[in-house]
């Protein structure tokens, strides 16, 4: 492995034996003939991977899959059944809450306890406490017993612990989850100066957007077998793509009098753009997309859009057979995949519409565009059935469209909003404010 490989992986197995009853283990031990009482359960087979210095990669998956496994036997946590693990560097771990956590012992012993367990010096770790004191931020609480804590606190000081030490791969599973909304932000933060301080992070999550936000590349487990690994962008598509089929089992349509769009029956031939989309595992035979594009206030095609004008969105699609209760929108996501806004025609006019066999049927979205920050944008269109509370995904077109967003301002945020301003002044003694300490 060369010095730019933090974790190689190849051909990773993982078994373990299950019994029904305690009883057959015994059974299993002293047998004579040496008959088996278990079953192989194979937790993971035939992961291989290898993460570069440096390197984000997310690894995702439902639950059960095997991440944790994974992470457990890269730290050394438990051994493999077969395959090699080779890992270069020191790692920091965050794979359960409290664990390396002695119960008893007060926060601050606990800092001291876990570098100790990393292999620092007490003075080592002197010359660390303080950032790891300032960063967990749990006041009081730092000079009591842990099991004092809320499971936010252990993930505060746990996390703090991890980033303070220097590891040369920090392995983080589902531990932000439990914590508070600006505590998550602030981890973030601390995850994108590890990254430009060349640290290597492995990050387990199901929320996606992270991983896309987080992650050059991801790893995809489905019941202990790799599904993909690659391109994040990829294979995060491709797993939601799965996890949008399988919401589609065992959803019904059923007869439900609502409102329908009115068709329009324009005259003349119409021509439209071809359609070009980056990636799509979930397609319907029943019907294709033809064209999606946006057109300006004077019916333009363009990929460059200026906040606050009027656009047009047209999604195109020719139906091989009768479709009812239809649900057309899109969506638009920054580059690292965090959705900025949709629409659709059920959220925004309580309307579904009919597709009939062997005509083309073109659904136009009229809107005035957000002051949404500049930048690339991904557009990615769909097709549903049903209604938005009980549908099913027909069809998602990653990446249809590439949008470039002007906008003037000072894009300090991802959406500027706007807002009428005043300045009221108050004599000190015409004001009360209530609930206030007095000094």
């Amino acid at each position: 492995m060369n010095n730019d490989t933090m974790i190689k992986i190849k051909d990773l197995k993982k078994e373990y034996r299950l019994y029904d009853s305690p009883l057959d283990r015994v059974r299993e031990v002293f047998s004579i003939t040496g008959k088996k009482y278990s079953r192989a359960f194979r937790a993971l087979d035939g992961i291989t991977i290898d993460v570069k210095k440096g390197e984000t990669v997310g690894i995702i998956g439902t639950n059960g899959a095997g991440k944790s496994t994974l992470l457990k036997i890269i730290t050394g946590v438990l051994p493999p059944t077969a395959g090699e693990v080779q890992v270069n560097g020191k790692i920091a771990a965050l794979l359960e809450l409290g664990a390396g956590f002695n119960q008893e012992y007060t926060g601050l012993q606990n800092i001291y306890l876990n570098g100790r367990i990393m292999g620092f010096t007490r003075k080592q770790m002197d010359e660390r406490v303080q950032a790891i004191i300032d960063f967990a931020d749990i006041g009081e609480f730092l000079n009591q017993p842990v099991k004092t804590y809320s499971s936010g606190m252990f993930a505060r000081l746990a996390f703090a612990v991890a980033i303070n030490v220097e590891p040369d791969i920090l392995i983080v599973d589902e531990a932000l989850s439990v914590g508070d909304l600006f505590f998550q932000n602030k981890c973030f933060r601390k995850f994108e100066e590890l990254k430009a301080k060349g640290v290597t992070i492995l990050f387990v999550s199901h929320d996606i957007a992270s991983v896309r936000q987080m992650c050059s590349r991801a790893l995809w487990i489905d019941h202990g077998t790799q599904k993909k690994f690659g391109d994040c962008d990829l294979v995060c598509d491709m797993y939601m793509d799965e996890k949008r089929k399988s919401m589609n089992e065992g959803v019904t349509m059923q007869s439900v009098d609502e409102e329908r769009m009115t068709p329009v029956y324009p005259e003349g031939k119409a021509v439209f753009p071809a359609l070009h989309y980056k990636s799509s595992k979930l397609v319907s035979e029943s019907f294709r997309f033809l064209s999606c594009f946006i057109t300006d206030s004077r019916g333009a095609v363009t990929t460059d859009m200026l906040v606050e004008n009027e656009y047009e969105f047209h999604m195109v699609i020719e139906f091989f057979e009768d479709m009812d209760r239809l649900i057309a929108g899109f969506v638009f996501e920054n580059n690292k995949g965090l959705p900025i806004y949709d629409i659709n025609n059920y959220i925004n006019q309580g309307q579904t519409w009919k597709g009939v066999k062997g005509q083309v049927t073109e659904i136009v979205f009229k809107y005035r565009l957000p002051r949404i920050m500049k930048g690339t944008y991904v557009v990615s269109a769909a097709l549903a059935q049903g209604t938005q509370e009980r549908h099913i995904m027909l069809t998602w077109l990653h990446g249809a469209l590439e949008v470039t967003i002007y906008n003037e301002g000072y894009n300090s945020s991802y959406i500027e909003i706007p807002s009428e301003i005043q300045a009221r002044q108050f004599d000190r003694d015409q004001i009360e404010i209530v609930g206030e300490e007095k000094p």
